[in-house]
């Protein structure tokens, strides 16, 4: 009798387990899910703060948010900040950063343009 198909996928990970296997490989991609599953709101709190309703660069600015989320997991110290508050304050750092070389580089065009 096959065994159910439930039970063979995989588990959502906890935020601290995520962040730990990222930091050992950032590519991770069932980590990545994780982290994404377990703050979709938060995530998308930042991006619509930093960037509006704009659904578009919204999504963009999350998977933007989650490489950066991957790549700075190595600095995770579970020793001293909870998993929750760590990925927020990457989060909202990172939408913070992308807004701001969007509004430089827009601002960069319009210096160019003739008057």
């Amino acid at each position: 009798m096959p065994s159910d198909p439930m039970e063979t996928l995989p588990r959502t990970l906890s935020s601290e387990q995520a962040i730990l296997l990222l930091a050992r490989d950032p590519r991770d991609a069932c980590a990545l899910v994780s982290i994404y599953e377990n703050h979709h709101r938060k995530l998308r709190e930042s991006a619509t703060r930093w960037f509006g309703r704009d659904s578009e660069l919204r999504n963009k600015a999350i998977n933007s948010i989650l490489a950066a989320i991957s790549r700075q997991a190595p600095s995770y110290d579970p020793q001293s900040m909870d998993p929750g508050k760590w990925i927020h304050q990457c989060a909202d750092a990172e939408a913070r950063r992308l807004r701001e070389a969007l509004d430089t580089a827009r601002n960069k065009v319009r210096g160019r343009r003739p008057m």
